[in-house]
């Protein structure tokens, strides 16, 4: 139990953080990390399909009453992405520093082709701005890059909790 509520401290700090002036000076070209993408996805790779998918659903509804958008398009893609990466988690053995750099970019470019899909049905028809000029790819490097740091706090504070 007290893994889960650290989990969800952590998650809660990356939302507070993303959402500080601070996070305005991470960016790149305009582009900045996903730090709830990336604490949310390497959180549901330790936990499993099940709590990945309840995180991802959970975290996704607070982003999308934040954000103001139209209510479970986050919600759904971060529980579709929280369930195969928990799935993921279960299947692979061994977590070397390489896995969360792949998971992550292939996650970021995951979310950005679900999300344009759910716009451009029920927002837009033909929307696919998470592709203009190229800023996924960036923000996909990005996230892959960030990754190993947050994993690598993330198994630190699971250590501890665990023994």
């Amino acid at each position: 139990m007290k893994r889960y509520i650290i989990y969800v401290i952590i998650i809660l700090f990356f939302i507070f953080i993303q959402s500080t002036p601070f996070y305005e000076n991470i960016s790149i070209q305009d582009v900045y990390p996903d730090l709830i993408l990336i604490s949310f996805l390497l959180v549901a790779l330790s936990l499993g399909p099940l709590a990945g998918e309840i995180v991802g659903f959970g975290v996704g509804f607070l982003l999308d009453i934040l954000g103001g958008g139209l209510l479970g398009i986050t919600s759904f893609t971060y529980t579709v992405l929280g369930y195969g990466t928990g799935l993921i988690g279960e299947k692979i053995y061994g977590r070397g520093i390489l896995f969360p750099v792949i998971l992550l970019f292939v996650g970021t470019i995951l979310k950005a082709i679900i999300l344009s899909l759910l716009a451009s049905i029920f927002l837009k028809p033909g929307y696919f701005g998470f592709f203009s000029g190229g800023k996924i790819f960036l923000e996909s490097v990005l996230n892959a890059g960030i990754a190993p740091f947050i994993f690598m706090l993330l198994s630190g504070i699971e250590k501890r909790v665990v023994d």
